[in-house]
């Protein structure tokens, strides 16, 4: 048997259509991916500017205990910001440095949008610029402000990884190779430690290198890109990445019931809805916080979905026992 299975590609991305849709969409707030990217870049910390809201919102996802320190929290718009009585600018900056005092290990903050902050037109990235040049002043110009959008209004679920990878995009150095250079891996997406050091041992099994990963455990520690940079996206729920612009939810149901699938993988709002009309469904939340990635979850992936078409059959047995007698 040969070593090496030769791969036959009769199509790729760039061949597919790209599917553009516009109407109504299933939304949920973006801010919901700080639960895990916090996790990941270590000496990193996210401030929302939002409401209170916003605040309960990422206690109850993250489910952080109350003598937990975690890297987020909440600058609170309250009704003073939004009669215009207080300058929002100014109490920004008031609480960034405070912040920035009690916490001296945080090397790169993301002030991040919301809906509240985006109906009153506060400028984070302006906001981000003025703290970023401030901390430089000040002798501190190894920490960085950065802001983007987890807004509910323009993002949904995932999204708000998308945009913070965006927001670091420019941050990354031009690596400086000779144009006859090897190609050079860049994995894609937020992963859990422990698999990204799987991923590292296989793919230096396979002789693959150098192997980087975006976004990285320190800010400090960004990855070079350049002309011979090969991209792997290794979390599925980057939707801004190259086959589906928009949504139409109406749609995709009538596609949906004309299929007729054996599983339908939807968001929880969907869900019911589908399971009353008969479909077998797996909430599409638990692919988001599992880790999937590589070959050593596979058997985690299987049994994802497994697991509801096993329900469905338990459920189908009585029923076809009872309707026999």
């Amino acid at each position: 048997m040969s070593a090496v299975i030769p791969l036959r590609v009769e199509s790729g991305c760039a061949d597919a259509p790209v599917l553009r849709e516009r109407g109504q969409r299933e939304v949920f707030c973006g801010l919901t991916g700080i639960v895990w990217l916090h996790r990941k870049i270590q000496d990193a910390f996210f401030l929302v500017v939002g409401s209170r809201t916003c605040a309960h919102l990422l206690q109850s996802a993250a489910g952080v205990m109350i003598f937990a320190e975690p890297r987020f929290a909440t600058a609170i718009i309250d009704e003073r910001d939004l009669a215009g009585l207080a300058d929002a600018q100014d109490e920004l900056d008031r609480v960034v440095q405070q912040l920035l005092s009690r916490r001296p290990e945080i090397k790169l903050l993301f002030l991040v949008g919301s809906c509240p902050s985006e109906v009153i037109k506060l400028d984070l990235s302006r906001a981000a610029l003025r703290l970023s040049q401030r901390q430089a002043q000040a002798g501190r110009a190894d920490v960085r402000v950065l802001s983007y959008s987890g807004s509910g209004i323009e993002t949904t679920f995932t999204q708000g990884e998308d945009a913070c990878l965006a927001a670091l995009v420019p941050e990354m150095p031009v690596a400086a190779a000779p144009a006859d250079a090897a190609p050079d891996l860049l994995v894609v997406g937020v992963l859990a430690d422990v698999v990204e050091d799987q991923f590292r041992r296989l793919f230096d099994a396979m002789g693959l290198g150098p192997v980087r990963f975006f976004p990285p455990r320190r800010a400090g520690a960004m990855p070079a890109v350049g002309p011979h940079t090969r991209l792997l996206l290794a979390q599925p729920f980057l939707a801004d990445t190259v086959l589906s612009e928009g949504q139409h939810v109406e749609r995709q149901l009538d596609r949906c019931r004309a299929i007729k699938p054996d599983l339908v993988v939807c968001g929880l709002g969907l869900a019911n809805p589908l399971e009353a009309e008969g479909m077998t469904t797996k909430w599409a939340i638990e692919l988001v916080f599992s880790p999937i990635q590589g070959f050593e979850q596979a058997g985690d992936l299987a049994e994802l979905f497994s697991r509801p078409l096993n329900r469905r059959q338990k459920l189908a047995a009585p029923l076809a026992a009872a309707q026999a007698a």
